[in-house]
């Protein structure tokens, strides 16, 4: 690598995260400002020190069935806040009237409390869920030293396009949707912002960058087309299950888009493998144009076209796989109540999962053309001005 060149990697590097950062830093000041958020209480990290005791209370209705209350007191040590240090008892609410209970509290749980002082609760603590988020903040620390070691100097970019995904989506784009904006607009300009940010820190500036650019966007884009057109055929009205439900009773300024929510989660569900399959094909035939002796605009697009076809059944596989897994409950829940499969594939609950899986896979099918296409114009490029293909 050149002197030049090592220097045109490392200011765009500089230049795309001095862009993230400004992209994440106003957007998210646009997106955020005049949004008030109302506060339930304070939640405080606390260790259950002992059990100090059980209780049953019984509820009868109409002599024929009772519910069962359990409450649990228990002492605990404030690990976070202003409190923190201070020894508290705790009140855990178990009811009967619940089909899954939550575990119950024992001696060294790490648990979150919060002090309710109201005419339901009274002056107390109380239990409010156990603290998972520790656990899970080692394990994600786990997950990026695994990056590192494996990925060595890539890993650390790779890290930081992560990073900067993760903050776009839920700090500029999730309150561009509460605050009102076109959620088709937003969407977009995120996705494209996610697909020059992560390619261009991860692999700098380069032919096979740009190849693969162009083959996501491409992709992306056909993808996205046919859920606007499948979403006017198939009727959808984006009241899907009780999520949706809940969004459109949101007190906004301007009611949520239900159908827009489905194409964006389409959109962005397919981002991942569409990026994966754009980069395979153009880094594959970058390294084909530079090792081969006559490299024509046709071999190369061959030689693309057929890296692509591995590349779609394992790509279309994971994608599918993982729709499913992500609905498997609510799959198991519905066949278990009712066999008819006519019905089944005509509930808009079970059409949009069908429709994400398919479209997403029809991103991946379309990026293989589209990045083979460009990739093979690209690299004959100075092979053809110079009249030598």
């Amino acid at each position: 690598m050149t002197t030049s060149k090592k220097l045109t990697d490392i200011i765009t590097y500089i230049a795309i995260i001095l862009f993230s950062l400004g992209f994440i830093f106003f957007g998210h000041r646009i997106t955020s400002s005049g949004q008030d958020h109302e506060v339930a209480g304070d939640i405080y990290k606390a260790k259950v020190l002992s059990i100090e005791s059980i209780e049953t209370e019984e509820f009868s209705f109409d002599d024929i069935s009772y519910a069962e209350n359990k409450i649990i007191r228990f002492r605990a040590e404030i690990t976070s806040g202003p409190s923190k240090g201070e020894i508290v008892e705790v009140v855990q609410n178990l009811s009967s009237m619940y089909a899954i209970q939550p575990v119950e509290i024992q001696e060294g749980h790490k648990v979150l409390i919060s002090y309710m002082g109201d005419e339901v609760y009274g002056d107390q603590w109380v239990f409010v869920e156990f603290n998972r988020s520790d656990t899970l903040a080692w394990l994600a620390v786990i997950f990026l030293l695994l990056i590192l070691l494996l990925g060595r100097s890539k890993g650390i970019s790779t890290i930081i396009s992560l990073i900067f995904t993760v903050l776009a989506i839920f700090l500029v784009f999730v309150p561009s949707i509460l605050k009102g904006y076109n959620i088709y607009l937003s969407s977009t300009i995120v996705t494209i912002y996610i697909i020059f940010m992560s390619l261009l820190i991860i692999n700098g500036p380069s032919k096979k960058t740009l190849c693969a650019i162009i083959g996501n966007i491409g992709g992306v884009a056909i993808a996205a087309l046919v859920a606007i057109i499948m979403s006017k055929i198939l009727n959808l009205t984006g009241f899907i299950d009780e999520d949706y439900v809940f969004l459109n009773y949101l007190e906004l300024d301007k009611p949520i888009d239900l159908v827009a929510i489905i194409w964006s989660g389409i959109l962005i569900g397919s981002l991942g493998a569409v990026m994966d399959v754009a980069m395979s094909i153009a880094s594959a035939m970058n390294e084909l144009a530079e090792n081969m002796d006559k490299k024509t605009f046709s071999r190369l697009l061959r030689s693309g076209m057929n890296i692509g076809r591995d590349a779609i059944g394992t790509m279309t596989n994971t994608l599918i796989l993982a729709y499913v897994g992500g609905s498997l409950a609510t799959v198991l829940l519905l066949i278990a109540y009712n066999r008819n499969l006519l019905y089944l594939f005509s509930l808009e609950m079970i059409v949009v999962e069908v429709l994400q899986a398919i479209v997403g896979s029809m991103g991946i099918l379309f990026a293989v053309p589209v990045t083979a296409i460009f990739s093979a114009y690209i690299f004959t490029r100075d092979t053809r001005e110079s009249g030598l293909e």
